[in-house]
């Protein structure tokens, strides 16, 4: 069964995760994410349906770019807006942000191969 917790790695708690990798006979199946686009369409479809008003998700690529989705509601406002934000190589930048902001929740997806993403659980 998989058990991997890379979230300590980025100074995350994944018990603050709101999502879990589909699974298949208790292996976890990737998505397949090719390019830049396909995963900010990815993170903010999920973002925008996550009901949360002060989540994110976190994603880490393959080169060792990392990006950051968030989706904030300045004041309680009903009307949320997602940013992304770029870091490089730097394994406090996530954790860094969340002490910042103060998120609810968040979810860390990884970019295993080339295109092959998982959403870490």
């Amino acid at each position: 069964m998989y058990h991997i917790n890379n979230y300590p790695m980025y100074g995350l708690n994944r018990y603050r995760s709101f999502l879990h990798a589909p699974m298949h006979e208790n292996e976890p199946l990737y998505m397949k994410l090719t390019t830049d686009d396909d995963v900010r369409n990815f993170c903010i479809d999920v973002l925008s349906r996550y009901e949360c008003p002060d989540s994110a998700v976190f994603a880490v690529f393959n080169d060792g770019r990392q990006k950051i989705y968030v989706k904030n509601s300045p004041d309680n406002d009903e009307s949320a807006y997602i940013s992304e934000l770029e870091g490089d190589n730097d394994i406090h930048f996530f954790s860094e942000f969340d002490g910042q902001f103060r998120l609810c929740c968040y979810n860390l997806i990884i970019e295993h191969e080339p295109g092959m993403w998982m959403i870490e659980s």
